[in-house]
């Protein structure tokens, strides 16, 4: 008994060790550190809106319109030429006084936005420069802060509270007015759109969020003070044309909050303070997470709101992973994984070949629907067995189909199999050639965009109602000719 204790303590160990690189707790990652000084292009932030009714309308299945602010006097046509968005696009990664300006802008600063835009008018003034081209014909410089102010709208990204409600309705409709020109708006509901697409072309993931309220806070490590989102809220963002343009507008995809569990972690581990769940309102968690606030730390809640990209798909399985769990650190296959070194010196990393055309070897997988090799029918004679394994191979080896054919062997003993992958092409793959064989009417498509509630309920209702097939003809006479082929051939 001791000795499996101590194995147990030492599996425990090496999954701490472990589960920790699934996290990013660096200020890189956005859930503990979103840059929105940063491009313009990166999250649509609200003004004027009041963030309890904005997030009860959203979970409540409401689709909400982003408007820009009234219009302004456009950008020179000609900064609309290639070859000036090419200069322009280099220069806002490489200009030094622009980058080391845009850091000193302060997110809470109710001109911040202006002041973007001034740098960034200052960046284009300098590549027409660059370029030779005649300066820019200007009028007077608006503030767009002053600009919002004029139509009625506050341009405080820090909202405002209940007691600040307007009375013409506005905090109650569907719309959710940004501090962005049209031309601004459409740029950058267009790239985080675009952003949204390739994660989930490549992922199978949804990783846009509306993130309410952030933590204003320092790190107790090094002094640096980090702007985290409190609560995500899973949401899909669309476009379509009006005769004004496009029109982007987001739903949520969710019917609550969760919680940034990233976040969660860091501050436990770092400073000791542990964040409830949400629960309730929103105004009432801001309260609970404000009276948090630990002696001798920076630590203020703000009242943004803002719409990105915000990926959090690793947490799950940091907390799946979680060593508190008898069944996760007792289990055997984990303690082979990590407790063992192997038996000694003459083990091999690879499985045997078995010699497939043997009886007692065929009947253990008497149905393929791929080609499978000598190797390939080996593996699968180990999976039918209940055998742990991995495959390796470069590309175009077999490794698809040879998962292929364990899912179809599982199919015929009436088992059910869970694929799982972290890019969406190794899935498409697989689909594809149960596709090909008769089989895609058997998946169950669990990605972002095929797992709604209702697609699930309908695709199970479809496999519910689908008629028995009459089976293959003369299967069992195509099986014997098969084998007295076979025959013919060993015997050659």
């Amino acid at each position: 008994m001791a000795d499996q204790s101590e194995l147990t303590e030492l599996v425990s160990s090496k999954i701490e060790s472990l589960r920790l690189k699934l996290l990013d707790l660096t200020r890189k990652n956005p859930l503990i550190s979103t840059r929105l000084t940063g491009k313009s292009s990166a999250y649509l932030r609200p003004v004027d809106e009041l963030p309890e009714q904005l997030f009860y309308g959203l979970t409540s299945g409401n689709e909400f319109v982003f408007d820009p602010l009234p219009r302004l006097e456009e950008d020179p046509l000609d900064e609309k030429a290639r070859e000036f968005l090419d200069e322009y696009s280099d220069a806002l990664i490489t200009d030094e006084k622009y980058l080391h300006e845009l850091q000193k802008i302060d997110p809470a600063d109710e001109e911040s936005s202006t002041k973007i835009r001034k740098l960034e008018r200052e960046l284009k003034d300098k590549v027409r420069d660059i370029l030779g081209w005649p300066a820019r014909q200007t009028k007077n410089d608006l503030s767009l802060s002053q600009h919002a102010k004029n139509n009625g709208i506050s341009p405080n990204h820090d909202l405002p509270t209940l007691d600040e409600t307007h009375d013409d309705g506005r905090h109650a409709d569907e719309h959710i007015q940004t501090l962005l020109l049209p031309d601004q708006l459409e740029r950058t509901a267009g790239r985080l759109l675009t952003n949204c697409n390739s994660w989930q072309q490549e992922t199978g993931l949804n990783v846009m969020r509306g993130a309410f309220g952030y933590l204003d806070w320092e790190e107790s490590s090094s002094n640096n003070r980090c702007l985290s989102p409190l609560l995500l809220v899973d949401c899909e963002l669309s476009k379509k044309r009006t005769e004004d343009g496009y029109q982007f507008s987001v739903k949520a995809s969710a019917e609550s909050a969760e919680l940034n569990n990233v976040l969660a972690e860091k501050l436990k581990n770092e400073i000791g303070v542990i964040l409830p769940e949400f629960t309730g309102s929103i105004e009432d968690y801001f309260e609970v997470i404000a009276d948090l606030a630990p002696r001798g730390i920076a630590w203020r809640v703000r009242r943004f709101v803002a719409f990105g990209v915000f990926p959090s798909s690793r947490m799950a399985m940091y907390h799946d992973l979680n060593t508190t769990n008898e069944a996760v650190r007792s289990n055997k296959l984990v303690q082979q994984l990590l407790g063992t070194t192997g038996g000694g010196e003459t083990d091999s990393p690879f499985a045997d070949e078995y010699a497939v055309d043997a009886p007692e070897i065929e009947k253990t997988v008497p149905h393929l629907v791929a080609d499978a090799d000598s190797s390939q029918f080996s593996a699968l004679v180990d999976v039918a067995n209940g055998e742990n394994l991995a495959l390796e191979g470069p590309p175009g080896s077999g490794k698809s189909q040879t998962i292929v054919n364990a899912i179809a062997a599982a199919m015929v003993s009436g088992k059910k199999v869970l694929f799982v992958a972290e890019k969406l092409a190794a899935l498409d793959v697989v689909r594809s050639r149960l596709d090909s064989i008769g089989l895609g009417e058997f998946v169950l498509p669990l990605q972002a965009s095929k797992s709604s509630r209702d697609q699930v309920i309908n695709s199970i209702s479809e496999r519910l109602e689908m008629p028995r097939d009459a089976g293959v003809e003369n299967f069992k006479h195509k099986v014997s000719r098969f084998r007295e082929i076979r025959d013919e051939l060993q015997q050659y």
